[in-house]
């Protein structure tokens, strides 16, 4: 057999070894991708959930702040903020990790629609003024844009409309 054949065959050998390789680190990548994906979404459920999972006193300070802050004593006033800051920094971290492209378009697009749904009561509207100075600007233009927008669901039950019965 002749040395060129032979060494021709090796480069070819060896050049399908590289392309398989790198085929492989393609795929490796897409998967550590879609895994990193899925915990940023399970981290901001879990977020959500611990912000919005509350106790029936916490429940009632909450609904009575979505009416109106003027309402609330001040350490009422105090607690309410601090729940409403908490909501709006999971949406913060999860604006963030859409910029990064750690969760996709179809998760994070329904941020929006929180946003407009919590903007429908005035308690929320009059605690974003206190907050948003705290806020990058882009992340305060996104949700002043998302507050106007439509919704089609009140994910807090028109709270400020029914009234939430005495025990």
């Amino acid at each position: 057999m002749n040395w060129e054949i032979m060494g021709a065959l090796g480069e070819i050998i060896g050049g399908l070894g590289v392309v398989l390789s790198l085929l492989y680190l393609a795929r490796q990548i897409s998967d550590n991708t879609l895994s990193n994906q899925s915990a940023a979404i399970n981290s901001l459920t879990e977020q959500i959930m611990s912000v919005t999972i509350v106790d029936k006193e916490s429940g009632r300070l909450f609904h009575n702040g979505l009416q109106s802050m003027e309402t609330l004593k001040n350490e009422e006033r105090l607690i309410f903020v601090q729940r409403v800051t908490a909501i709006f920094l999971v949406w913060f971290n999860a604006h963030l990790q859409h910029q990064r492209k750690l969760i996709p378009d179809e998760f994070f697009n329904t941020f929006e629609g929180d946003i407009a749904s919590y903007f429908q009561h005035p308690g929320i509207v009059d605690a974003w003024q206190l907050i948003k100075p705290g806020f990058p600007p882009t992340y305060v233009r996104y949700v002043d844009q998302s507050s106007q927008l439509e919704t089609e669901v009140d994910y807090l039950a028109k709270a400020t409309v029914q009234a939430l019965p005495a025990d």
